[in-house]
């Protein structure tokens, strides 16, 4: 059931589903999100981007603070930090949309699908698909959320944030691609040949690094649960190196074929 504009105000008030919004922007069934001074731009690069090393994908990402006004330029993507936060109880999901009057001029947002249970404050990919340079500005809006009811009977471990991962929860808008979390559950081999099961992805409390937790699939006797930096765990390496027995790239590379009930035979 989408709800109209007065349950989401009522919403607002009991639960802060949106927070640091104008209430001139709650319609009959939406309310309008609106772009602040902050947006993200990806790098250019001539070299091709795997997209299992984190450091290339966070580095990918620069900041800009575009005060007044920003030229949006024809056939640019960039990413729009919103002013609005959201917050989600766990029996509502929403979902973000574009701005008709935008649209109309070839500027488009991306469908965001937000969970149950989450919250934080989004970044929305924005496309100028028209022929013409746009000046655009903080405080513009740039779509609309739309709120929905979840049947009863969801449990506890399908919200958002008790997820095993969720990766997103809390961001600030300036949290880029985070795809190599589809790597949990996954088998690595180690450049000497043995292998290991990716259990999780943590992130470091003080540094705000992400981890990766893993264990051996053989037996050892120091231990069977081991973590290291993301960025040294699929760094590159030389493959010529007296050591590297596998002559692999990256320090661990995924084994596609094999599955964490796998065991290495010695």
């Amino acid at each position: 059931m989408v709800l109209n504009g007065n349950d989401i105000k009522k919403l607002i008030e009991e639960e802060k589903v949106v927070q640091n919004y104008n209430k001139d922007y709650i319609g009959s069934g939406s309310i309008d999100i609106s772009m602040s001074s902050s947006i993200l731009k990806i790098k250019k690069t001539f070299k091709a981007i795997d997209l299992s090393e984190p450091e290339k994908i966070d580095s990918m990402y620069e900041e800009f603070d575009i005060k007044e006004s920003y030229n949006f330029r024809p056939n640019e993507c960039i990413f729009v930090i919103l002013n609005e936060r959201v917050k989600l109880p766990k029996n509502i999901i929403a979902h973000i949309r574009p701005r008709t009057s935008l649209s109309r001029l070839g500027i488009i947002i991306n469908l965001q699908h937000i969970n149950a249970g989450y919250e934080g404050i989004l970044n929305i990919a924005m496309y100028n698909l028209s022929p013409n340079t746009y000046k655009i500005k903080p405080g513009m809006r740039i779509g609309q959320v739309v709120f929905e009811e979840l049947t009863e009977g969801i449990t506890e471990d399908l919200i958002y944030s008790n997820e095993k991962t969720p990766i997103y929860q809390n961001e600030d808008g300036t949290v880029g691609s985070k795809i190599y979390v589809d790597f949990i559950g996954k088998v690595f081999r180690h450049f000497k040949g043995n292998y290991y099961y990716i259990e999780n992805i943590s992130m470091d409390s003080e540094t705000k690094e992400h981890i990766i937790v893993y264990r051996p699939l053989y037996e050892r006797e120091d231990s069977m649960l081991w973590t290291r930096p993301a960025k040294v765990f699929f760094e590159e390496i030389d493959e010529n190196r007296k050591d590297n027995i596998t002559k692999q790239k990256h320090r661990f590379e995924l084994v596609e074929d094999l599955s964490k009930d796998y065991i290495k035979e010695d």
